[in-house]
């Protein structure tokens, strides 16, 4: 079975977000760490793989172009402040017992998606996915105010995830390169805090063989995913990024209250179960819309004929 390149992006997503959401099992272990520490190696392994990908394919002389681009340099480096960002406030919301309200923040990230895409992409929408979209935005806004207060940390996780999709969209660089070249912008200040850090957290001293598996760790849920989600970005609309991304906060939901233990609201017996539900409704019309080319495919794809012709004497 030979797969499209749309179908590729597809699966790409689908694995980013698998592994995003279930990282909640992962980060969980290295709660004896600072939040920051934690970050600081995940950008450092992570550039670390990107560079061996770069070297192992080949691709490292691909950089250079990319370095000589300010436009996509400045492009980059602005989406890897914002991607420190986001994954330094979602470290923080683990440490803080608020995993379930960074999991509103990714559910708020898709409308935005949506939002962007119809605004500065001038994406267009079938009706299924516009009733998807309205019942996304009666879950979350119903959820936002049932909280009593602006869940801050939700809305900074869903804006910054949603301008770093939105980035990528933008800027003609390949994934592996994109990791690579993103995480190299923010190693230099993470070496930096490490070299503060680790005399009193122990950020890269002081701790058994176990500590050093875990930091090396960080790569298949960091590196991995966010390479898998900038080809999938490259692939994909970003209306259907949006909606995919509902995947890992449903995960990191479904953890944080059966593995984590966090006391669930009774707004969120509402909100989740909407938000599912659009999801359920925008899956389906993607799925028709995956028949229905294929279908043309087959139908346009050239028939071969191997009739032999005998000769008439």
């Amino acid at each position: 079975m030979i797969l499209t390149t749309k179908t590729k992006g597809l699966l790409s997503c689908l694995i980013a977000h698998t592994l995003w959401g279930s990282g909640i099992l992962f980060w969980s272990m290295l709660s004896y760490l600072d939040e920051r520490t934690v970050l600081s190696q995940r950008m450092i392994w992570s550039c670390l793989f990107g560079f061996i990908l770069l070297f192992v394919t080949k691709r490292l002389k691909n950089i250079i172009p990319i370095l000589k681009n300010k436009k996509a340099m400045l492009t980059l480096m602005f989406a890897a402040v914002i991607l420190s960002v986001n994954w330094g406030s979602y470290l923080w919301s683990l440490n803080n017992h608020k995993a379930i309200e960074a999991s509103l923040g990714y559910y708020i990230t898709p409308i935005l998606n949506v939002l962007m895409a119809r605004i500065f992409l001038k994406e267009k929408m079938r009706n299924l996915q516009l009733l998807a979209i309205f019942f996304a935005v009666i879950a979350v806004l119903y959820g936002i105010f049932s909280y009593g207060e602006i869940p801050i940390l939700g809305i900074i996780i869903g804006l910054t995830f949603a301008i770093y999709g939105y980035l990528h969209k933008i800027v003609a660089v390949d994934a592996i390169s994109a990791l690579f070249l993103e995480t190299l912008c923010i190693v230099p200040f993470a070496l930096l805090w490490l070299s503060i850090d680790a005399p009193t957290n122990y950020g890269i001293i002081g701790y058994g063989t176990k500590h050093y598996f875990l930091l090396i760790g960080t790569i298949l849920f960091t590196g991995v995913p966010l390479m898998f989600f900038a080809f999938a970005i490259k692939n994909l609309n970003l209306t259907s990024i949006g909606f995919l991304q509902y995947i890992s906060p449903s995960l990191n939901f479904l953890l944080a209250i059966f593995y984590l233990g966090e006391p669930i609201k009774s707004s969120d017996y509402v909100t989740f179960p909407l938000v599912w539900f659009a999801l359920a409704i925008y899956s389906w019309d993607m799925l028709n819309q995956y028949r229905q080319v294929t279908k043309y495919r087959e139908y346009k794809k050239p028939c071969n004929t191997n009739d032999t012709h005998k000769s008439v004497k």
